[in-house]
C-alpha cells in the first residue's frame, strides 16, 4: 500500500562557496607542505563542502563514509572515468538495505519514471506484460489490443535485444522487479515511434527481428460482467488512480440489473494506493476501512471514502476470492470487508501478508525513495504483516473438469477442453448460488 509525495531538495550554495572560496589558500599551504596533490586536494574540498550539509547529529559517523569516498577518488585502480552517479546510486541503495524492510526501497530515475506511469493507469509503450526467466526477459502475455498483440507477440517470447541492444548484460544482479523495470525502461517509448525487438520463440535457437509503433496502452484494472443466477462478477486487479471511476462505470451497468449477489475477485491483487483502497470500499459499506500503527505506537483509524447514491452496493450478499498474490491494498480491501460489511465471506487461499505502508516520495533527479511510514490491521485488529488473512473458507486452486465455470473476463477454455475451470470461482458461485459451502481443507501432518 502506498502513498505518493513530491520532495525537491536544494543544495547549499553556501557550502559551495566556503568550499571554492577556501580552496586557493588550503590547497596553496598543503602544497607548500609537499604531500598533498592538485587532484587530491580538490576531491577533499569538495567532500568537505557536502560535509557541510550532513545533520550534525550523525556528521561523525558520515566522516568514515566521505574518508573512503576520497580513498576510491585517490586509489581505486580504473581504466574508464568512475560513475560518481553510480557510486552515490549505491551508497543509496546499501543504506536503505540496512534497515532491513524489503518494502523501503530506492530506483533510479527511469525505473522510478516507469513504476509513477504505470500506477496512473496508462502508458505508450507496446503493451506486453513481462517476466524474467533463466535470467532472461520474456513476454509473460500481451495486452488485449496493444501494440504488442497485434505485431504478433506470444506468451514465452525472450527479448535478446532492444533496438540492437542485449538486454542480459543490463538486468544481470538485479531482483526480478527490478530486472523488468529495467527492461520496461528500455522498451518504452513516446507514441509514434518504433522500438525493434530481437526475439527468440522457444524452442527456436534462432532469432529475429519484429518492428512495433508503440501506442497509448490503458491499463485496465477493474473487470465486471454479469453472470448466471443473477450474480455479479467483478475484478480488481490492481489499484491505480483510474480504478474508482473504473469500478463506478461497471457498477453503473451491474446494479440496474439487480443483481442477487457479487463475487469480487481480489486474486494476485498485489495493491496499490491507499486513497483507491479507501474509495473501493466506500462503494460496499460505511465506516473503519484499516487501523494504522505509526513508529511511536500510536494508532489512527481511517474511514472508507464515501461513494455517490448510485455505486452503493451496501447489502447484497458478497464473496471475495483471494489467494497468495493478494497483497498490501488487496489485503485491506478483503480484510475489512471480512470486519465489517454483513453477509461477505473471504473464499480461497491465505494471502500474502504485506500489511505496511510506504510513502513515495520522488527526489530532484527524477529517481524516487519509497519509504516505509506504518503498518496496518484490519478494523478488528487483526495483524496483516508477514501473517496473512486467511479467509472463511479455503479452497484451493484447481482446474478439473468438475470445477467448470463461466469464462470471465477474456479467460479461454484451455487446450483439449470445452468450458473454463476454476476451482475458487466455482465454489463461490455454489455458496451463493446455492448455499453449498466447500468441504474443509485436510491439515498436513508430520
Amino acid at each position: 500500500m502506498i502513498r505518493t509525495s513530491r520532495v525537491l531538495i536544494f543544495g547549499s550554495l553556501l557550502s559551495l562557496l566556503i568550499a571554492v572560496g577556501s580552496f586557493a589558500g588550503g590547497w596553496m599551504a598543503s602544497r607548500a607542505a609537499g604531500n598533498v596533490s592538485l587532484g587530491t586536494y580538490l576531491g577533499t574540498m569538495v567532500n568537505r563542502g557536502a560535509e557541510g550539509g550532513t545533520p550534525t547529529d550523525v556528521r561523525d559517523q558520515f566522516t568514515v563514509f566521505w574518508d573512503v569516498w576520497s580513498l576510491v577518488q585517490q586509489e581505486f585502480y580504473h581504466r574508464e572515468p568512475l560513475d560518481q552517479q553510480r557510486m552515490v546510486y549505491g551508497a543509496i541503495k546499501g543504506m536503505l538495505q540496512s534497515l532491513n524492510d524489503e518494502y523501503t526501497t530506492f530506483q533510479e530515475p527511469d525505473l522510478a519514471a516507469a513504476s509513477r506511469e504505470s500506477m496512473q493507469g496508462k502508458f505508450e509503450g507496446i503493451g506486453a506484460y513481462l517476466r524474467v526467466q533463466n535470467g532472461e526477459i520474456a513476454i509473460d502475455r500481451p495486452i488485449k489490443g496493444s501494440p504488442a498483440e497485434k505485431a504478433g507477440l506470444k506468451s514465452g517470447d525472450v527479448i535478446v535485444k532492444v533496438d540492437g541492444v542485449e538486454l542480459a548484460p543490463l538486468v544481470k544482479g538485479l531482483s526480478d522487479a527490478d530486472a523488468s523495470a529495467k527492461a520496461v525502461s528500455k522498451i518504452r517509448g513516446e507514441k509514434g515511434t518504433t522500438v525493434v525487438l530481437t526475439l527468440r520463440r522457444p524452442p527456436e535457437t534462432t532469432t529475429f527481428d519484429m518492428s512495433i509503433v508503440r501506442d497509448e496502452v490503458p491499463l485496465i484494472s477493474v473487470n465486471a460482467q454479469m453472470l448466471e443466477g443473477g450474480v455479479a462478477y467483478i475484478q480488481i486487479t490492481e489499484f491505480k488512480a483510474p480504478t474508482t471511476s473504473e469500478l463506478d462505470a461497471a457498477l453503473r451497468e451491474l446494479l440496474p440489473q439487480q443483481p442477487r449477489s457479487i463475487v469480487l475477485d481480489l486474486r494476485n491483487n498485489s495493491g496499490g494506493f491507499l486513497q483507491s483502497a479507501q474509495e473501493v470500499l466506500g462503494r460496499f459499506y460505511e465506516g473503519t476501512a484499516l487501523i494504522e500503527e505509526n513508529s511511536n505506537g500510536e494508532l489512527k483509524e481511517l474511514n472508507t471514502i464515501a461513494a455517490p447514491e448510485d455505486v452503493r452496493a451496501f447489502t447484497i450478499p458478497m464473496v471475495v476470492l483471494q489467494n497468495g498474490g493478494t497483497a498490501s491494498a488487496g489485503e485491506i480491501v478483503a480484510g475489512a470487508l471480512r470486519d465489517m460489511r454483513p453477509n461477505t465471506v473471504l473464499m480461497g487461499e491465505k494471502s500474502f501478508g504485506k500489511g505496511s505502508v510506504q510513502n513515495i516520495h520522488q527526489l530532484r533527479d527524477g529517481s524516487s525513495a519509497r519509504i516505509t511510514i506504518a503498518q496496518w490491521f484490519t478494523p478488528n485488529r487483526s495483524e496483516i504483516h508477514k501473517v496473512g488473512i486467511t479467509p472463511q473458507y479455503v479452497v484451493p486452486a484447481s482446474a478439473e473438469a468438475q470445477y467448470a465455470v463461466p469464462c470471465v473476463v477474456d479467460k479461454r477454455p484451455a487446450e483439449g477442453q470445452s468450458a473454463c475451470t476454476d476451482s475458487q470461482l466455482a465454489w463461490g458461485l455454489r455458496y451463493l448460488t446455492q448455499q453449498a459451502t466447500p468441504p474443509p481443507v485436510p491439515t498436513p501432518t508430520g
